[in-house]
């Protein structure tokens, strides 16, 4: 990762924490819409982040006919890049924690008969180092990063593009084409009845929640009704 000056990364810090640039929102009903390959169009996510994570559960949708790479979600500190990372390599999923990638297999995106809107969550304990990824309320076998791990507070937190640099360093090659909905971060491993049969609404006081999201769009991103 290509570290970034410290006074570089004060000033982007304290750009994405001015208050009043964020917008609060319910989206209930609508996307997230990424009309176009970009390097300069994303989501900015404000979690509610008192402190450092040490589990968390990371879920979303989204409705993509890409047969390329593409990021999801990427949450970087000045530590880190790839703090939290979720993205899609055509037959596998990335799923990072602190810099450390577990990889899930899946069936290829182009192979299946129809585009549809797929949902997707992972969860993360530090004390065992156990990652989670499930699909459409499927879990995937399980596997095992940065154990010990603490995320770290200062995040920069987006959909639509891999940060390969805090707050920035997009790749085209990476960014996300088409809808992402649903999106919701806790600061705990939800019960696997829970994410099963998708009954996130019932879980209190997620750190990101489309019922009450915190955000900023930049470049050419709309919402749109589902």
């Amino acid at each position: 990762m290509e570290k970034k000056p410290p006074w570089l990364c004060t000033v982007l810090l304290v750009i994405f924490c001015i208050p009043g640039i964020l917008t609060e929102k319910i989206l209930e009903g609508k996307a997230f819409v990424f009309p176009k390959t970009s390097v300069d169009s994303y989501v900015l996510l404000k979690p509610d982040l008192q402190q450092g994570l040490r589990h968390f559960t990371l879920s979303l949708e989204f409705f993509t006919d890409l047969t390329r790479s593409h990021v999801l979600f990427s949450a970087a500190s000045q530590d880190h890049d790839n703090e939290i990372l979720l993205i899609r390599h055509l037959e596998e999923y990335h799923a990072c924690v602190g810099g450390e990638c577990a990889v899930f297999t899946v069936p290829r995106l182009a192979a299946r008969s129809t585009f549809r809107w797929e949902s997707v969550c992972t969860t993360w304990d530090s004390t065992t180092g156990i990652i989670q990824l499930w699909l459409d309320g499927q879990r995937l076998p399980r596997k095992g990063v940065a154990k010990g791990y603490e995320v770290k507070t200062d995040l920069v937190v987006m959909l639509g593009q891999e940060q390969d640099s805090y707050g920035g360093s997009f790749d085209g090659d990476e960014s996300f084409v088409g809808e992402i909905a649903e999106v919701y971060l806790w600061d705990n491993v939800l019960p696997a009845e829970q994410i099963r049969n998708m009954q996130k609404h019932t879980t209190p006081a997620p750190l990101v929640a489309w019922t009450s999201l915190k955000f900023e769009i930049q470049g050419y991103v709309l919402t749109e009704p589902l």
